[in-house]
């Protein structure tokens, strides 16, 4: 995690800080869903099954994040569980997928922010030469972007900052002047969602809208920017994903039945989410929330860029990666990783374009798949802890955490399923292929954990014995500590 000169006070200070990417999920999730149930006719049965199987989804993953950030406070999350449940070879995966979502978390931001300008200025929709210009503003923002966030962290911020708490007041004034205008009602579930044939939209309805559940996991990245003792800062982290996880699921069932009943997904021109807000907020708000919506998604944008530098920082000191690409510029940045993915999303962009929804499934199936190690590496700790000591409320957890693991899991493979020949097979490709990456260059460049051994096993450490072992038992594999343990008395 980048270095954090300003500790984070609270939860809502944390919600600002992290959660420009999961709050921008429902401005533009609905598209693809609504499209996909009323051009098959069973939109009235199947919006409300597939709504709060989503709502219900964020919850148990919620729960299970809550274990995940009382356990690993170092900042590598998922990640940091992963390692230590499953080994290396997780580590590269993830860092894999990590690095391809990244890369689809600016495409779709960037994406979604070019369709909400195009809402306003159709003209943009036109081409010039068969590339529309949209196309050409996304390619400008896209590289204006990475510029910006390779000039440090502080600029980004400056810039970006308050785009975060400008969607929740935007969601939130959506709900508000929902509820005022057409009452509480929230979706309906028909047990018809369950039988064929509308089961199978039932739940290629959720996995379209799951997207909102993207970026999640950058909460557990930020435990350690909050001040206090461990404990306080998971508590205050997961204050922050509560926040703004709790404010899309009330969206979703507020706000979400609104935007089916007042936008028509067939209009290419204009999106649902832009349509509803045009119907339900007085004028001028609707043109300030495309403003607030274009600022948080190039926020979301710059928050990817930041992810990467950040994983790149620490690939290379894991000696995953070599030291050209991880190297910090002046402004104490790694800026090449970041021209790497702009090169990727502007090439993108030219040959695919930027409509949202041709990344969104690609995005929700990586989301997926990290989520889902997650879970199961979770149940992997929960269950080794309760043969150690039974526990009925440890017992109850477990039976959480599989759900959660079994949802992500079966959420990715509807992903795949549906979208295998869209473009999911990519993963198929690019994981093997950044896995054998990083495989050679750890081969070349050595374990950074011998040389943490090298270091220990000098007469001269003033470390005593009894400071050093919790450390080594935190920060390195039960092999490494091994030989660790054998150099020390060697040189003793």
């Amino acid at each position: 995690m980048a270095h954090v000169s300003h500790k984070l006070s609270n939860s809502f200070e944390g919600a600002l800080a992290g959660g420009g990417d999961p709050a921008t999920s429902p401005l533009y999730v609905f598209g693809p869903f609504l499209k996909l149930i009323v051009i098959a006719g069973i939109a009235q049965v199947t919006f409300g099954a597939s709504v709060w199987l989503v709502v219900f989804t964020i919850a148990v993953v919620s729960a299970m994040y809550r274990l995940v950030m009382a356990w690993i406070t170092d900042g590598s999350g998922g990640s940091g569980l992963n390692e230590e449940e499953f080994g290396g070879w997780a580590v590269k995966i993830n860092a894999a997928i990590t690095f391809i979502e990244y890369t689809l978390t600016f495409l779709v931001s960037m994406a979604a922010l070019v369709t909400f300008i195009a809402d306003r200025f159709p003209i943009l929709n036109a081409s010039v030469s068969g590339i529309q210009y949209r196309t050409l503003v996304a390619i400008l923002l896209s590289v204006a972007t990475g510029w910006l966030v390779n000039r440090g962290p502080k600029a980004a911020t400056r810039t970006f900052g308050p785009a975060t708490g400008g969607v929740l007041l935007l969601l939130w004034a959506m709900v508000f002047t929902t509820i005022w205008k057409f009452g509480l009602h929230l979706p309906a579930i028909h047990m018809a969602a369950f039988t064929p044939p509308a089961l199978n939209f039932t739940f290629s309805g959720y996995a379209r809208i799951l997207a909102v559940m993207t970026g999640i996991e950058v909460f557990a990245n930020l435990v350690p920017a909050y001040d206090g003792d461990p404990r306080d800062k998971s508590n205050k982290a997961f204050g922050s994903l509560i926040i703004i996880m709790g404010t899309a699921s009330v969206a979703m069932l507020i706000v979400g039945p609104a935007i089916f009943r007042l936008s028509d997904p067939l209009n290419g021109q204009v999106s649902v989410f832009t349509q509803a807000m045009d119907k339900l907020l007085p004028a001028p708000l609707p043109y300030l929330g495309t403003l607030v919506g274009v600022a948080v998604l190039l926020s979301a944008s710059a928050a990817s860029a930041q992810g990467l530098q950040n994983l790149a920082l620490g690939l290379r000191e894991r000696k995953y990666i070599p030291e050209s690409i991880g190297r910090r510029n002046r402004f104490e940045v790694a800026d090449k990783p970041v021209w790497i993915e702009v090169g990727v999303v502007v090439l993108c962009f030219l040959v695919f374009g930027t409509s949202e929804e041709t990344y969104l499934a690609l995005y929700a199936a990586g989301v997926f798949i990290l989520l889902s190690m997650t879970g199961w590496a979770a149940t992997k700790r929960l269950l080794r802890e309760q043969r150690t000591v039974f526990s009925r409320k440890r017992l109850v957890t477990i039976v959480g955490t599989i759900t959660a693991a079994v949802l992500t899991s079966g959420a990715t493979v509807i992903i795949f399923g549906e979208r295998f020949r869209e473009g999911a097979w990519v993963y198929l490709l690019f994981i093997p292929v950044l896995y054998a990456f990083f495989s050679y260059f750890r081969w070349n460049l050595g374990d950074p954990n011998m040389d943490k051994a090298q270091e220990v096993s000098q007469p001269a450490t003033a470390l005593r014995e009894q400071e050093l072992e919790p450390v080594l038992v935190r920060t390195v594999p039960a092999n490494a500590y091994i030989r660790i343990q054998k150099q020390t008395q060697h040189a003793r």
